[in-house]
Protein backbone atom coordinates (compact mmCIF):
# COMPACT_ATOMS: atom_id res chain seq x y z
CA UNK A 1 0.00 0.00 0.00
CA UNK A 2 1.64 3.29 -0.77
CA UNK A 3 2.03 6.61 1.61
CA UNK A 4 -0.85 8.75 -0.48
CA UNK A 5 -3.03 5.52 -0.31
CA UNK A 6 -2.60 5.24 3.61
CA UNK A 7 -3.29 9.12 3.82
CA UNK A 8 -6.48 9.25 1.75
CA UNK A 9 -7.38 6.14 4.09
CA UNK A 10 -6.53 8.39 7.30
CA UNK A 11 -8.51 11.24 6.08
CA UNK A 12 -11.54 9.39 5.36
CA UNK A 13 -11.78 7.69 8.36
CA UNK A 14 -10.73 10.68 10.60
CA UNK A 15 -10.58 13.78 8.64
CA UNK A 16 -14.19 14.00 7.61
CA UNK A 17 -15.78 14.20 11.32
CA UNK A 18 -16.92 17.10 12.08
CA UNK A 19 -15.75 18.68 15.44
CA UNK A 20 -12.24 18.27 14.75
CA UNK A 21 -8.34 20.35 14.95
CA UNK A 22 -5.06 21.69 14.64
CA UNK A 23 -2.37 21.87 17.45
CA UNK A 24 -1.42 25.03 17.81
CA UNK A 25 2.63 24.62 17.12
CA UNK A 26 5.16 26.07 19.59
CA UNK A 27 7.37 26.66 16.53
CA UNK A 28 6.67 30.64 16.88
CA UNK A 29 6.80 30.70 20.26
CA UNK A 30 9.75 30.88 22.52
CA UNK A 31 10.77 28.20 24.79
CA UNK A 32 9.17 29.37 27.92
CA UNK A 33 6.34 32.17 28.28
CA UNK A 34 6.98 35.40 28.18
CA UNK A 35 4.79 38.45 29.46
CA UNK A 36 6.13 40.53 26.71
CA UNK A 37 3.66 42.84 24.76
CA UNK A 38 2.34 41.80 21.51
CA UNK A 39 4.55 41.35 18.39
CA UNK A 40 4.10 44.36 16.28
CA UNK A 41 3.42 42.52 12.85
CA UNK A 42 4.23 44.17 9.78
CA UNK A 43 0.86 42.93 7.87
CA UNK A 44 -2.45 43.35 9.62
CA UNK A 45 -3.26 40.40 11.64
CA UNK A 46 -6.91 41.00 11.05
CA UNK A 47 -7.01 39.87 7.78
CA UNK A 48 -7.66 36.51 7.29
CA UNK A 49 -4.38 35.22 5.28
CA UNK A 50 -1.73 35.79 8.19
CA UNK A 51 1.87 36.81 6.96
CA UNK A 52 4.39 37.02 9.23
CA UNK A 53 8.02 35.91 9.77
CA UNK A 54 11.70 36.83 11.14
CA UNK A 55 14.75 37.65 10.44
CA UNK A 56 18.03 35.54 12.47
CA UNK A 57 21.38 35.38 11.99
CA UNK A 58 24.58 35.89 14.27
CA UNK A 59 28.14 34.86 14.82
CA UNK A 60 29.73 32.28 16.41
CA UNK A 61 33.46 32.11 17.78
CA UNK A 62 35.45 28.71 18.16
CA UNK A 63 38.23 29.10 20.82
CA UNK A 64 40.29 26.59 19.17
CA UNK A 65 40.44 28.27 15.51
CA UNK A 66 39.46 25.81 13.39
CA UNK A 67 41.40 26.23 9.91
CA UNK A 68 38.65 25.17 7.84
CA UNK A 69 35.96 27.21 10.46
CA UNK A 70 33.92 24.62 10.89
CA UNK A 71 32.92 24.16 14.63
CA UNK A 72 33.31 20.18 14.30
CA UNK A 73 31.06 18.23 13.34
CA UNK A 74 28.27 20.57 13.52
CA UNK A 75 25.26 20.92 10.34
CA UNK A 76 23.87 23.74 12.28
CA UNK A 77 25.56 27.11 13.73
CA UNK A 78 28.70 25.65 12.02
CA UNK A 79 31.03 28.00 10.71
CA UNK A 80 33.36 30.12 12.69
CA UNK A 81 31.77 33.30 10.63
CA UNK A 82 28.84 35.72 10.51
CA UNK A 83 25.53 33.85 9.55
CA UNK A 84 22.28 34.97 7.91
CA UNK A 85 20.56 32.12 9.65
CA UNK A 86 16.61 32.31 8.34
CA UNK A 87 14.88 34.90 6.72
CA UNK A 88 11.75 32.87 7.51
CA UNK A 89 7.84 33.93 6.07
CA UNK A 90 5.04 32.05 6.65
CA UNK A 91 1.43 32.17 4.82
CA UNK A 92 -1.31 31.13 6.99
CA UNK A 93 -5.04 30.27 7.02
CA UNK A 94 -6.05 28.91 9.88
CA UNK A 95 -8.69 26.76 11.20
CA UNK A 96 -11.45 28.91 13.37
CA UNK A 97 -13.54 27.82 16.00
CA UNK A 98 -13.58 24.90 18.40
CA UNK A 99 -16.95 23.17 16.12
CA UNK A 100 -18.06 23.44 12.86
CA UNK A 101 -16.14 22.98 10.23
CA UNK A 102 -13.02 25.20 8.46
CA UNK A 103 -10.37 24.77 6.15
CA UNK A 104 -7.07 26.16 6.53
CA UNK A 105 -3.67 25.76 4.60
CA UNK A 106 0.06 27.25 5.41
CA UNK A 107 3.22 27.90 3.68
CA UNK A 108 6.45 28.52 4.90
CA UNK A 109 9.79 29.19 3.08
CA UNK A 110 12.97 30.25 4.55
CA UNK A 111 16.14 31.12 3.01
CA UNK A 112 19.73 31.21 4.65
CA UNK A 113 22.18 28.72 6.17
CA UNK A 114 19.63 26.91 8.07
CA UNK A 115 18.35 25.13 5.13
CA UNK A 116 20.16 22.27 5.62
CA UNK A 117 17.94 21.15 8.53
CA UNK A 118 14.71 21.56 6.63
CA UNK A 119 15.62 19.54 3.52
CA UNK A 120 13.94 16.74 1.74
CA UNK A 121 14.70 14.46 -0.99
CA UNK A 122 12.83 15.08 -3.92
CA UNK A 123 11.99 18.49 -3.70
CA UNK A 124 15.38 20.56 -2.09
CA UNK A 125 17.47 17.39 -2.68
CA UNK A 126 17.31 15.24 -5.59
CA UNK A 127 15.94 11.39 -4.88
CA UNK A 128 19.16 10.08 -3.57
CA UNK A 129 19.94 13.35 -1.43
CA UNK A 130 22.38 14.87 -3.17
CA UNK A 131 22.17 18.56 -3.92
CA UNK A 132 19.52 20.14 -6.01
CA UNK A 133 19.82 23.35 -5.88
CA UNK A 134 21.63 24.77 -2.51
CA UNK A 135 24.86 25.71 -2.62
CA UNK A 136 26.95 25.15 0.82
CA UNK A 137 26.74 28.16 2.93
CA UNK A 138 23.16 29.66 1.97
CA UNK A 139 19.82 28.09 0.70
CA UNK A 140 16.34 28.07 -0.34
CA UNK A 141 14.03 25.57 1.53
CA UNK A 142 10.58 25.36 2.06
CA UNK A 143 9.78 23.38 5.44
CA UNK A 144 5.86 23.12 5.55
CA UNK A 145 3.15 23.37 2.41
CA UNK A 146 -0.53 21.89 3.49
CA UNK A 147 -4.13 22.30 3.86
CA UNK A 148 -6.21 21.08 7.12
CA UNK A 149 -9.38 20.32 7.26
CA UNK A 150 -11.55 20.71 10.45
CA UNK A 151 -11.47 22.46 13.61
CA UNK A 152 -9.27 23.59 16.73
CA UNK A 153 -10.50 20.74 18.77
CA UNK A 154 -9.88 18.12 16.12
CA UNK A 155 -8.06 18.42 12.30
CA UNK A 156 -6.73 16.86 9.58
CA UNK A 157 -3.57 17.70 7.85
CA UNK A 158 -1.89 16.51 4.41
CA UNK A 159 1.07 17.89 2.78
CA UNK A 160 4.43 18.93 4.45
CA UNK A 161 4.70 19.62 7.63
CA UNK A 162 7.21 19.74 11.12
CA UNK A 163 7.98 16.68 12.86
CA UNK A 164 6.20 16.04 15.72
CA UNK A 165 9.08 13.89 17.33
CA UNK A 166 11.57 16.00 19.68
CA UNK A 167 11.84 19.55 21.46
CA UNK A 168 13.67 21.72 19.75
CA UNK A 169 12.76 22.84 15.96
CA UNK A 170 13.61 24.85 13.23
CA UNK A 171 11.98 28.29 13.94
CA UNK A 172 14.33 30.68 15.72
CA UNK A 173 11.58 31.52 18.25
CA UNK A 174 11.40 27.95 19.30
CA UNK A 175 14.24 27.86 20.38
CA UNK A 176 16.16 29.45 23.39
CA UNK A 177 19.16 28.72 22.24
CA UNK A 178 21.07 30.07 19.18
CA UNK A 179 23.05 26.17 18.70
CA UNK A 180 21.19 23.14 18.31
CA UNK A 181 21.15 20.31 20.80
CA UNK A 182 22.77 17.13 19.17
CA UNK A 183 19.81 15.37 19.33
CA UNK A 184 18.25 17.55 17.49
CA UNK A 185 20.36 17.80 14.47
CA UNK A 186 21.18 14.38 14.51
CA UNK A 187 18.27 12.37 16.44
CA UNK A 188 16.23 13.13 13.56
CA UNK A 189 13.73 13.83 11.73
CA UNK A 190 13.24 17.36 11.21
CA UNK A 191 9.69 17.03 8.51
CA UNK A 192 7.38 14.37 6.89
CA UNK A 193 5.38 14.39 4.08
CA UNK A 194 2.09 12.53 4.42
CA UNK A 195 -1.37 13.47 6.73
CA UNK A 196 -1.81 13.95 10.59
CA UNK A 197 -4.32 14.12 12.64
CA UNK A 198 -4.89 16.12 15.64
CA UNK A 199 -7.45 15.82 18.86
CA UNK A 200 -7.21 18.18 21.64
CA UNK A 201 -9.45 15.69 23.48
CA UNK A 202 -9.74 18.18 26.65
CA UNK A 203 -7.62 21.11 27.73
CA UNK A 204 -5.58 18.57 29.61
CA UNK A 205 -4.71 15.52 26.85
CA UNK A 206 -3.91 15.86 23.26
CA UNK A 207 -3.40 12.83 20.87
CA UNK A 208 -2.04 13.06 17.06
CA UNK A 209 -1.79 10.06 14.84
CA UNK A 210 0.03 10.02 11.03
CA UNK A 211 1.14 7.81 8.02
CA UNK A 212 3.92 9.88 6.22
CA UNK A 213 6.72 8.99 3.59
CA UNK A 214 9.27 7.93 6.42
CA UNK A 215 12.30 10.90 7.35
CA UNK A 216 12.26 13.99 5.54
CA UNK A 217 11.70 12.61 2.16
CA UNK A 218 8.93 13.35 -0.51
CA UNK A 219 10.29 11.26 -3.08
CA UNK A 220 12.79 7.85 -2.25
CA UNK A 221 13.07 4.06 -3.31
CA UNK A 222 10.36 2.96 -1.10
CA UNK A 223 7.00 3.00 -1.06
CA UNK A 224 6.59 1.95 2.52
CA UNK A 225 4.90 4.42 4.60
CA UNK A 226 6.18 5.51 8.32
CA UNK A 227 3.70 5.79 11.06
CA UNK A 228 3.81 8.90 13.71
CA UNK A 229 2.01 9.01 17.10
CA UNK A 230 2.11 11.65 19.92
CA UNK A 231 0.18 12.04 23.50
CA UNK A 232 0.42 14.86 25.53
CA UNK A 233 -0.77 15.99 28.60
CA UNK A 234 -0.99 19.34 30.51
CA UNK A 235 -1.92 20.03 34.44
CA UNK A 236 -4.96 22.00 34.77
CA UNK A 237 -2.44 24.51 36.72
CA UNK A 238 0.35 23.73 33.45
CA UNK A 239 2.60 22.59 36.81
CA UNK A 240 3.69 19.61 34.20
CA UNK A 241 3.65 19.20 30.71
CA UNK A 242 4.39 15.83 29.67
CA UNK A 243 4.29 13.93 25.98
CA UNK A 244 5.67 10.43 24.17
CA UNK A 245 6.08 10.61 20.80
CA UNK A 246 7.20 7.53 18.31
CA UNK A 247 7.83 7.15 15.10
CA UNK A 248 8.40 3.94 13.37
CA UNK A 249 9.05 2.41 9.69
CA UNK A 250 11.73 1.18 7.03
CA UNK A 251 14.29 3.79 6.22
CA UNK A 252 17.36 3.33 4.47
CA UNK A 253 20.18 1.48 6.33
CA UNK A 254 24.01 0.82 5.49
CA UNK A 255 23.28 -1.62 2.75
CA UNK A 256 22.80 0.23 -0.34
CA UNK A 257 19.23 0.18 -1.60
CA UNK A 258 17.95 -1.64 1.70
CA UNK A 259 15.30 -0.60 3.75
CA UNK A 260 14.74 -1.60 7.02
CA UNK A 261 13.27 -1.10 10.41
CA UNK A 262 14.02 2.53 12.16
CA UNK A 263 12.25 3.55 15.19
CA UNK A 264 12.50 6.21 17.48
CA UNK A 265 10.67 7.74 20.69
CA UNK A 266 10.74 11.32 22.21
CA UNK A 267 9.62 11.54 26.14
CA UNK A 268 9.61 15.12 27.41
CA UNK A 269 8.55 16.12 30.57
CA UNK A 270 8.10 20.03 31.69
CA UNK A 271 7.78 21.28 35.31
CA UNK A 272 6.89 24.68 36.05
CA UNK A 273 6.88 25.01 39.74
CA UNK A 274 6.82 29.28 39.84
CA UNK A 275 5.77 31.23 37.21
CA UNK A 276 9.94 32.29 36.99
CA UNK A 277 11.43 29.25 36.73
CA UNK A 278 10.70 25.93 33.99
CA UNK A 279 12.80 22.49 33.95
CA UNK A 280 12.75 20.45 31.07
CA UNK A 281 13.84 17.05 30.37
CA UNK A 282 13.90 15.07 27.39
CA UNK A 283 14.66 11.60 26.73
CA UNK A 284 14.97 9.93 23.43
CA UNK A 285 15.91 6.37 22.03
CA UNK A 286 16.45 4.82 18.24
CA UNK A 287 17.53 2.06 16.51
CA UNK A 288 18.05 1.21 12.53
CA UNK A 289 18.03 -2.55 11.86
CA UNK A 290 21.36 -2.87 9.74
CA UNK A 291 22.31 0.67 10.68
CA UNK A 292 26.09 -0.71 11.10
CA UNK A 293 28.16 -0.79 7.96
CA UNK A 294 28.65 -4.63 7.35
CA UNK A 295 25.25 -5.20 9.15
CA UNK A 296 24.26 -5.04 12.65
CA UNK A 297 21.23 -3.10 14.78
CA UNK A 298 22.64 1.01 15.20
CA UNK A 299 21.36 2.59 18.52
CA UNK A 300 21.79 6.29 19.14
CA UNK A 301 19.75 7.62 22.25
CA UNK A 302 20.60 10.15 25.08
CA UNK A 303 19.01 12.91 27.89
CA UNK A 304 18.97 16.73 27.06
CA UNK A 305 18.09 18.80 30.37
CA UNK A 306 17.09 22.72 30.40
CA UNK A 307 16.84 25.36 33.24
CA UNK A 308 15.26 28.44 32.21
CA UNK A 309 14.87 31.38 34.75
CA UNK A 310 13.06 34.55 34.41
CA UNK A 311 15.55 37.02 35.82
CA UNK A 312 13.55 40.31 35.02
CA UNK A 313 10.39 40.97 32.27
CA UNK A 314 13.15 41.36 29.41
CA UNK A 315 16.04 38.81 30.52
CA UNK A 316 15.80 35.36 30.75
CA UNK A 317 18.42 33.11 31.65
CA UNK A 318 19.09 29.31 30.57
CA UNK A 319 21.14 26.31 30.53
CA UNK A 320 21.56 22.93 28.73
CA UNK A 321 23.35 19.94 29.56
CA UNK A 322 22.80 16.96 27.03
CA UNK A 323 24.06 13.67 26.22
CA UNK A 324 24.08 12.08 23.04
CA UNK A 325 24.83 8.26 22.62
CA UNK A 326 25.61 6.91 18.99
CA UNK A 327 26.68 3.84 19.85
CA UNK A 328 28.28 2.84 16.28
CA UNK A 329 28.74 6.40 15.09
CA UNK A 330 26.54 6.31 12.09
CA UNK A 331 25.10 9.37 13.27
CA UNK A 332 26.91 12.21 14.31
CA UNK A 333 29.09 14.00 11.50
CA UNK A 334 29.15 16.82 9.38
CA UNK A 335 28.12 17.07 6.11
CA UNK A 336 30.09 17.14 2.72
CA UNK A 337 28.09 18.93 1.17
CA UNK A 338 28.67 21.98 3.51
CA UNK A 339 32.29 21.09 2.90
CA UNK A 340 32.72 20.29 6.38
CA UNK A 341 35.80 18.29 6.56
CA UNK A 342 34.67 16.51 10.58
CA UNK A 343 32.95 13.41 8.77
CA UNK A 344 31.23 10.25 10.65
CA UNK A 345 32.29 7.47 12.39
CA UNK A 346 32.46 9.42 16.13
CA UNK A 347 31.25 6.37 17.96
CA UNK A 348 31.08 7.15 21.28
CA UNK A 349 29.26 9.62 23.91
CA UNK A 350 28.90 13.48 23.16
CA UNK A 351 28.26 16.41 25.83
CA UNK A 352 27.35 19.95 25.79
CA UNK A 353 26.57 22.19 28.25
CA UNK A 354 25.46 25.43 27.16
CA UNK A 355 24.22 28.54 29.04
CA UNK A 356 23.30 31.79 27.57
CA UNK A 357 20.40 34.92 28.16
CA UNK A 358 17.22 35.57 26.07
CA UNK A 359 16.77 39.76 25.97
CA UNK A 360 13.91 41.05 24.82
CA UNK A 361 14.42 45.08 24.08
CA UNK A 362 11.17 45.51 21.87
CA UNK A 363 8.20 43.41 21.37
CA UNK A 364 9.84 42.33 18.48
CA UNK A 365 13.68 41.55 18.82
CA UNK A 366 15.31 39.22 20.70
CA UNK A 367 18.82 38.74 21.40
CA UNK A 368 21.02 35.65 22.14
CA UNK A 369 24.35 35.60 23.49
CA UNK A 370 25.66 31.72 24.64
CA UNK A 371 28.83 29.91 25.68
CA UNK A 372 28.78 26.29 24.79
CA UNK A 373 31.13 23.55 25.65
CA UNK A 374 31.31 20.48 23.84
CA UNK A 375 33.32 17.15 24.18
CA UNK A 376 33.58 13.66 23.46
CA UNK A 377 34.14 10.00 25.06
CA UNK A 378 34.91 8.01 22.47
CA UNK A 379 36.81 7.13 19.25
CA UNK A 380 38.47 9.68 17.02
CA UNK A 381 38.51 13.60 17.91
CA UNK A 382 36.02 15.57 16.14
CA UNK A 383 36.83 19.05 16.92
CA UNK A 384 39.39 21.36 15.50
CA UNK A 385 39.81 19.92 12.29
CA UNK A 386 40.43 16.17 13.83
CA UNK A 387 43.26 17.96 16.69
CA UNK A 388 40.49 17.91 19.75
CA UNK A 389 37.89 16.02 21.58
CA UNK A 390 36.35 19.41 23.10
CA UNK A 391 35.93 22.48 22.11
CA UNK A 392 34.73 26.21 23.25
CA UNK A 393 32.43 28.30 21.20
CA UNK A 394 31.32 31.81 22.28
CA UNK A 395 28.17 33.10 20.36
CA UNK A 396 25.78 36.34 19.57
CA UNK A 397 22.49 36.19 18.00
CA UNK A 398 19.23 37.91 17.49
CA UNK A 399 16.02 37.56 15.35
CA UNK A 400 13.53 40.26 14.13
CA UNK A 401 10.06 38.94 13.76
CA UNK A 402 7.83 40.64 11.53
Amino acid sequence: MSVWKSIVGLCAVLGCASGVTSAVWAEEAPATETSQPAIHRLFPESWPISIRGWVDGGYTFNGSSPTSGFNGPYNAVDKDRPKLNQLYVIVEKALQGTGGFDIGARFDAMVGSDYFLAQTNGLERNRDGSKRWNNEYTGVALPQMYAEAGNQTFSVKAGHFYTIIGYEGVPAPANFFYSKAYSYQFAGPFTHWGGLATWNISPQWMVQGGVVNGWDSLDRQSNKPAYVMKAKYTSSEKFVTASLAVITGEEPSAIPTRFEQRTRYSAIVALNPTRDLEYVFHHYYAYQEDGKIGGGIARWYGVDQYLYYRIHEQVKAGLRFEWFRDEAGTRVGGSPDRGNPNLAPFAGSFYSLTGGINYYPHPNLTIRPEVRYDWLVGSRSPYNDGNNSNQVLAAINAYVQF
